[in-house]
């Protein structure tokens, strides 16, 4: 079980436990996020691969992208210009 020390807003701690394995980024950090590209085929919604803060980009506020999705987001950015 992996246990982890969290600082509340209003003061003081917590320890939040799971059974979940931590997730790792592909260059091999911890991963705090989740790609947030739109995926309508899985229940999900979105892709969903874990990334760290260095590896993600971030397009608007509160969504993360991974490497991939944020290419894939460029060229979509780029196909719309007139």
């Amino acid at each position: 079980m992996t246990c982890e020390r969290v600082t509340l807003p209003v003061g003081g701690t917590a320890f939040v436990c799971s059974s979940r394995r931590r997730q790792k980024c592909h260059c091999g950090r911890t991963a705090s996020l989740l790609c947030d590209w739109k995926m309508p085929d899985r229940e999900s919604g979105t892709c969903d691969v874990p990334i760290c803060k260095d590896c993600a980009t971030s397009p608007a506020p509160g969504k993360d992208l991974c490497a991939a999705h944020a290419e894939a987001f460029e060229k979509w950015k780029r196909d719309r210009q007139p």
